[in-house]
């Protein structure tokens, strides 16, 4: 009985022994737990701010700061090789023309007949042949000067789409031309040797028209054209006033015969009554006009 009792003893008291260190290591456990779950979440405590400081903030200047300093963006360099396109071919450089033979100057003269003008002592006239018909006998000295003048200011405004002839008529049949039997294109040459000629002529002799009248109405161009403008110009015939009436009948022959077509405008140059008259009558019947130089 006292060896049951003896051991029954010994087992409770390392029953309790156990107990406790059971709980004892329970315990520790739990608080190491506890201790460290308290360190990782524990926040510090916010920042004390005093009234003073917001005041400070508040009523203090606000400091300036410089603005940042932006760089432009620099496009970095394209690799890609130039895009090539087709070459564009040169303009067409237009050829050194002569202004006689500008096809837009040809254009413009059908577009505008003033361009084919002639005038002669004031007396105008839209034509491309023309021909002069000058009295220079003796009784033209003195006034030559002026018929000279007129004469080479009306051929030098002459166009090269123009023909032209000069015919000069003096003492007996004689006559001096500047084309010869022809009408000459108004070229710079044909337009020089009509000024020499103008030049060199000198009044002498007795007048005698009909003549330089006939071989005016005899002349053609190129392309066989005879004048469509014959300007006369004479300062009188001495004739009586039956043989004026065969010279006007002699006339109108010849231009029936050689230049159907021709208008006579005539000059009257200090002329007499009766020469007057017979010039108007040359004028009229040919469509022409009658101007007097006095």
């Amino acid at each position: 009985m006292m060896k049951t009792d003896l051991r029954h003893g010994k087992v409770c008291y390392w029953a309790l022994i156990f107990s406790v260190a059971a709980h004892s290591v329970t315990l520790a456990v739990f608080t190491g737990i506890k201790l460290s779950g308290r360190t990782e979440g524990e926040v510090s405590p916010p920042p004390v701010i005093s009234l003073q400081m917001i005041e400070r903030v508040v009523v203090a200047e606000p400091v300036a700061k410089p603005k940042p300093r932006v760089e432009p963006i620099v496009q970095p360099e394209s690799k890609q090789p130039p895009l090539i396109t087709d070459p564009q071919p040169p303009e067409p450089v237009a050829a050194d023309v002569p202004p006689e033979s500008d096809p837009l100057k040809v254009t413009e003269a059908i577009t505008n007949p003033q361009l084919d003008e002639v005038e002669f002592f004031g007396q105008k006239s839209i034509v491309q042949r023309v021909c002069y018909v000058v009295d220079c006998s003796g009784s033209m000295y003195g006034r030559m000067y002026l018929v000279k003048d007129q004469l080479k200011k009306s051929i030098l405004k002459l166009n090269s789409r123009q023909a032209f002839s000069v015919v000069f008529f003096m003492e007996g049949q004689t006559i001096l031309t500047s084309g010869g039997d022809t009408l000459a294109p108004a070229t710079a040459g044909a337009k020089s040797t009509a000024l020499e000629l103008i030049e060199s002529v000198r009044p002498s002799g007795s007048t005698d028209a009909g003549h330089a009248l006939e071989a005016a109405m005899q002349l053609k161009d190129a392309s066989g054209k005879g004048a469509e403008v014959i300007y006369f110009l004479t300062d009188g015939f001495d004739l009586d006033s039956a043989s004026s009436r065969l010279f006007v009948e002699k006339v109108n022959r010849l231009r029936s015969k050689y230049a159907w077509a021709a208008v006579l405008h005539t000059i009257g140059f200090d002329a007499q009554l009766g020469d007057r008259q017979m010039l108007r009558h040359l004028a009229q019947n040919t469509g022409g006009a009658f101007i007097e130089i006095n």
